[in-house]
């Protein structure tokens, strides 16, 4: 494997979980983790993540590749992986 291989590895590996790691990265971050709060209060738990969800998929002109049952973040109960 080339490294340049190694990297499009990386990188598709990465974007397939991407929503899940944004949701980690709320998580992590104090001022979102209270603004997330804040919207949920305000919205609906269901409406943020998928607002969130339809964002990133926008935002990285992704493709949908099936939905994973087991993300990382406890945010979120499932998320839908992505592909270029």
């Amino acid at each position: 494997m080339t490294a340049n291989q190694y990297a499009e590895k990386v990188i598709s590996n990465f974007l397939r979980r991407i929503t899940d790691h944004v949701f980690l990265y709320i998580e992590r971050d104090e001022d979102l983790m209270r603004q997330y709060q804040t919207q949920v209060n305000k919205n609906s738990l269901q409406e943020v993540n998928m607002a969130i969800g339809k964002r990133v998929k926008k935002m990285f002109r992704l493709n949908d590749d099936g939905i994973c049952h087991k993300p990382k973040s406890r945010l979120i109960k499932d998320f839908t992986f992505h592909k270029k």
